[in-house]
């Protein structure tokens, strides 16, 4: 079997390293795969890949939604064969099906839901190209329950041929991470602090600001650190020096997160909406207590790894469960229900499906 993997950039974002890591597993278990990225503008995990000899075709344009990806796609659609193509994030989703058509094939589409809620939902306008959009693909894979039913809600039309295949995670790659002594994460770490982590692009869905705000509100030995970089990253800093403490720290891209979450002593999820959270698994992987927004989709993996909720934007109830946390003793979170492994064999079972 042989798969196409298309998805907009390789940038540092959760359905990003899920597909560096949805690729790996699916060359160890036999599959061919190749990855269309649409833009080489933002390749934080390009290397990644293609240090595992997995050949990767990158877009002629830093611009993701210029119609010459849709050209790029179908070039590479006509010189190679595919039993499946399976898209991620939006452009891709878009450009894909109508590169297949000019390029005159029959091959079977599959797509993943990976958020729970988008703007486009928002737009009347827009409800119409949505509609076209989800009736090229055979099949929809949904990251959670939730993610299914609010686009079933959206969408009714999608119900019958949308499946749930939660994400996983390499368990091992966070299990076996050294952990970093406070000084190699910044020099300005001191061994008494109590760390707060979260890992997260600078986007308005993952709303720093309520982490930033709470700040305030904890032990003056709470540090908060931010690992993630975005086109929010100024008016985020400048948020966090009006309403913010000054320790807060900007750590900007890593590529040694694991080993950061061993040094940390919490991690926060803060999203406004999220399909899954992927990273809050991440994080449980390296024995982390987790806290996150209640909304759809994050809450319930949340919950079933044995973290705790809060109430989305309130600073006071994110304070109390942030000190709890570290207050408590620590209790190991499981994290087998999400391994790469097992997302991966139901991947291929679809693919094999349709």
């Amino acid at each position: 079997m042989k798969v196409l993997h298309v998805i907009t950039t390789l940038n540092s974002g959760g359905a990003e390293k899920m597909l560096v890591d949805i690729v790996k597993e699916m060359q160890i278990q036999g599959i061919t795969c190749e990855v269309a990225v649409l833009t080489k503008a933002h390749n934080f995990f390009g290397q990644q890949i293609e240090k595992l000899k997995i050949p990767v075709y990158y877009g002629p344009t830093p611009k993701v939604y210029a119609f010459k990806n849709i050209f790029f796609l179908k070039n590479i659609i006509e010189t190679h064969n595919y039993d499946c193509i399976h898209t991620h994030l939006f452009a891709s989703q878009l450009f894909t099906p109508i590169a297949l058509k000019m390029a005159g094939k029959q091959i079977s589409l599959i797509t993943t839901e990976h958020s729970t809620h988008n703007k486009r939902r928002d737009s009347k306008k827009l409800y119409l190209l949505d509609y076209w959009l989800y009736r090229q693909y055979d099949k929809i894979i949904a990251i959670t329950t939730d993610t299914k039913e609010n686009l079933k809600s959206y969408l009714p039309s999608t119900g019958y041929k949308t499946e749930v295949i939660e994400n996983g995670i390499d368990v091992l790659q966070y299990l076996e991470s050294p952990s970093l002594d406070r000084f190699e994460i910044s020099p300005e770490i001191s061994e008494r602090e109590k760390l707060i982590l979260m890992v997260a692009a600078m986007r308005e869905q993952k709303d720093h600001e309520t982490l930033i705000r709470t700040s305030k509100l904890l032990p003056l030995n709470y540090r908060i650190v931010f690992v993630g970089d975005g086109e929010r990253l100024e008016e985020v800093k400048q948020y966090a020096s009006e309403y913010g403490r000054d320790t807060i720290l900007f750590l900007g891209k890593r590529m040694d997160v694991p080993s950061i979450m061993k040094a940390s002593d919490v991690f926060v999820l803060s999203s406004k909406w999220e399909g899954f959270g992927l990273v809050v698994v991440e994080a449980a992987a390296t024995g982390l207590p987790v806290v996150a927004s209640d909304v759809d989709g994050l809450n319930g993996v949340v919950k079933t790894l044995g973290g705790q909720v809060f109430e989305p934007f309130n600073e006071h109830d994110l304070a109390e469960k942030i000190i709890a946390s570290i207050e408590s003793e620590k209790v190991k979170l499981d994290v087998s229900k999400y391994t790469i492994q097992e997302t991966v064999k139901k991947y291929l079972a679809l693919y094999k499906e349709i």
